[in-house]
C-alpha cells in the first residue's frame, strides 16, 4: 500500500511539474512573440524608436473601438447636463463619460491581447502534463508488457489529445469524420515530434535504470551466496 501511494505521489508530482513547465514555456514564448509583433523592447535598447508599421498596426486595431466610444459619447444625453453621474446611478451611460476614449481603447486592446496569451495554453499544458504523467506511469510499470506500454502510453495519447483539443474548440467529436482536420493539423506537428521524443527518452531511461538495478541486485545476491 505504501509503495502504491509513493507511485501515485510521483505521478501527481510529475503531472504538476510538467504542466507548470509547459505552461510557462509556451506562454512565455507567446508573450515574447506578441511583444516582438508590436515592437515592445523587453531585452535590448529601450531608447530605440519602434517600427512605424508595427505602431500603425496597433493604431489600426484600436481605432474602430475608439471611434465607437467617441460616437457613443457624442450621443450621451448626460454629457453636459450639469449634474454629477456615476456608472451605477441607474442611467445608461457610455464608458467615454468616465474614461478617456483613447486610453480606454488602448487598455481594452491590451486586456484582450494579454487574456488571450495567458489563457491560450492552459488546456494544452494540462493535457500534455497528463500525457507525460500517464506515460511515466505506464513505462515504469513492471506489470505491463512492452506492446501495451506503447499502445497505452503512446498510441492512445497520440489519438486522444488531438480529439480533446478539437472538441474544446468546436464542441464536436470527430472520431470517424474529418480525420485529416483533427490529426493532420500543422499546429500539432510539434506535439507529435515532442511527445515521440519524450516517450522514447522516458522508455530508454527507465530501461537503463531497470537494467542497472537488476545487475546490482544480481551482484548482491551472488555476493551473499558466496
Amino acid at each position: 500500500m505504501k509503495t502504491v501511494f509513493k507511485k501515485l505521489l510521483k505521478i501527481l508530482l510529475i503531472f504538476i511539474l510538467s504542466t507548470i513547465v509547459l505552461y510557462c514555456t509556451l506562454t512565455g514564448a507567446a508573450f515574447y512573440h506578441w511583444c516582438d509583433a508590436i515592437d515592445i523592447q523587453l531585452f535590448g535598447d529601450t531608447s530605440r524608436l519602434p517600427n512605424s508599421d508595427k505602431v500603425q498596426r496597433i493604431g489600426d486595431t484600436v481605432e474602430p473601438y475608439l471611434n465607437l466610444l467617441e460616437e457613443e459619447l457624442s450621443k450621451s444625453p448626460y454629457l453636459n447636463d450639469g449634474q454629477e453621474h456615476t456608472i451605477t446611478d441607474g442611467h445608461v451611460h457610455t464608458l467615454g463619460e468616465f474614461y478617456d476614449p483613447l486610453s480606454f481603447a488602448i487598455w481594452g486592446h491590451l486586456q484582450i491581447a494579454l487574456h488571450h496569451i495567458f489563457t491560450k495554453y492552459i488546456l494544452i499544458s494540462i493535457l500534455l502534463g497528463a500525457a507525460i504523467a500517464i506515460a511515466y506511469a505506464v513505462i515504469t510499470s513492471k506489470k505491463i508488457n512492452i506492446f501495451l506500454k506503447i499502445v497505452i502510453g503512446y498510441v492512445a495519447i497520440i489519438l486522444l489529445v488531438p480529439q480533446i483539443l478539437t472538441f474544446s474548440i468546436t464542441h464536436n467529436l470527430y472520431f470517424a469524420t474529418n480525420i485529416s482536420a483533427v490529426y493532420f493539423n500543422s499546429g500539432l506537428t510539434y506535439f507529435y515530434i515532442g511527445y515521440t521524443i519524450l516517450f522514447i527518452l522516458m522508455y530508454v531511461i527507465n530501461y537503463i535504470i531497470g537494467k542497472k538495478m537488476t545487475k546490482e541486485l544480481n551482484e548482491t545476491i551472488g555476493n551473499n551466496n558466496h
